[in-house]
């Protein structure tokens, strides 16, 4: 009786024995398999989540004159002539000219809440002029003066200056050949002739007035060797446009200007005298230009200057001044230039008309570039015109045109 009393204690004390070691085995069982589930869950969440974001620039700010804060005398904040204006231009090309952005002096008067109101100033102030807003960074953006220079720049490709440049044709066509002697060079090392502008006859025109070179040449000019476009055509380029060299003509800069008003000349306006020339632009108009930026982009023109004048072609965006026969013809050919007032751009505007010489002729059989085009748009509405045009070739045909063709016939 005794050893039956005795044994069940003894296997109860083993069995809870069993079970106080096993509760450490379940214990890390549960905690490894607890981890395992919450590691499972943050894993997921992490993979929900948006891919984090690199950190973005800071907005660069756009700096405009047209703002009424900003409209004061220019020499409130441009100095003349700037600090590094030796720098500007290399050596004998150098003179005194406003180039590169004004100091802060010029900004604090309105802004000094912003410069000193934290550790450093506001990124968006600086980026008006600073490469980097900070201290250690002292790089400023290009300058849109010199022209040449700043052209070249990534930033030129999308420029839009706050001004328009007011030149009176009709005074210079007389004043340039009156203030310096046919054959005389100037200081600046520009040629001056007498200009004569005539009515030009329908040939090539010995006598075209040559003072218009001294502010317009052809830019990057193919001449008789070297690469014939732009930037690299395709292999299969075939009758697809290409920008060509030769295309365009420069305008007149400082470089030019200041060889007659110098400050040691004297004559009005002077270098100094910002407003008389530089206007402030009038809010973008609805006009078109015959570009396709797009299409620019494919051709890879990345040249400042390119991309400012074809942006501001009203007329036929391929014409090309090396081109064919065009420069043995007179300016006045296709320019009126005593009415051309570059702040209104219809004055500047090159007639249809002009093309009557070679390119509008009584017939298609004669072969008349207008012609041509025009009856292929009769018989197929979809054709495009890209013989002269980039864009406007896909709208109807203008009513200048169709009298243009109608007056050939009875020429």
């Amino acid at each position: 009786m005794k050893d039956r009393a005795t044994k069940p204690p003894t296997l109860v004390r083993i069995a809870f024995s069993c079970l106080l070691l096993s509760l450490p085995l379940v214990s890390v069982s549960w905690t490894r398999a607890g981890a395992q589930r919450r590691t499972t869950q943050t894993q997921r969440r992490r993979a929900q989540r948006p891919a984090p974001r690199a950190p973005a620039a800071p907005a660069r700010a756009d700096f405009s004159h047209a703002r009424r804060e900003h409209q004061l005398a220019c020499d409130k904040c441009h100095q003349f002539p700037s600090p590094n204006w030796k720098d500007a231009r290399k050596g004998e090309a150098a003179f005194p000219d406003a180039t590169q952005q004004p100091e802060h002096a010029s900004c604090l008067n309105c802004h000094r809440k912003q410069f000193f109101a934290r550790e450093r100033p506001a990124p968006r102030i600086c980026s008006v002029c600073h490469v980097a807003a900070t201290p250690r960074n002292l790089a400023r953006l290009p300058f849109p003066n010199p022209p040449e220079a700043f052209d070249q720049t990534p930033r030129a490709r999308d420029f839009v200056s706050d001004f328009h440049v007011g030149f009176p044709h009709d005074k210079h066509l007389e004043v340039v050949g009156r203030l310096v002697a046919p054959g005389r060079e100037t200081a600046g090392g520009v040629r001056f002739v007498t200009a004569s502008f005539r009515p030009a006859p329908r040939r090539a025109q010995e006598s075209d007035p040559k003072s218009c070179a001294v502010c317009h040449q052809t830019y990057q000019p193919q001449g008789k060797a070297g690469a014939e476009y732009a930037t690299e055509p395709p292999k299969d380029l075939g009758e697809r446009f290409w920008l060509k060299k030769g295309t365009f003509k420069t305008s007149p800069n400082h470089a030019t200007c200041f060889t007659c008003h110098s400050q040691d000349s004297g004559i009005a306006p002077a270098p100094n005298d910002c407003n008389a020339c530089h206007k402030l632009a009038a809010a973008a108009s609805a006009a078109r230009a015959d570009f396709d930026p797009q299409l620019a982009e494919a051709m890879g023109i990345n040249d400042g200057f390119i991309l400012r004048r074809w942006r501001g072609r009203d007329s036929s965006g391929t014409f090309r001044h090396e081109g064919g026969g065009h420069p043995d013809m007179s300016c006045t050919t296709c320019h009126d230039a005593a009415k051309m007032n570059t702040l209104d751009p219809k004055t500047t505007r090159v007639s249809v008309a002009s093309c009557s010489m070679c390119h509008i002729t009584a017939t298609s059989d004669e072969g008349g570039a207008l012609n041509v085009e025009t009856d292929q748009r009769k018989a197929n509405p979809s054709f495009q015109c890209t013989k002269c045009h980039v864009t406007y070739g896909r709208a109807p045909v203008p009513e200048t045109h169709t009298k243009a063709l109608a007056a050939a016939k009875t020429d």
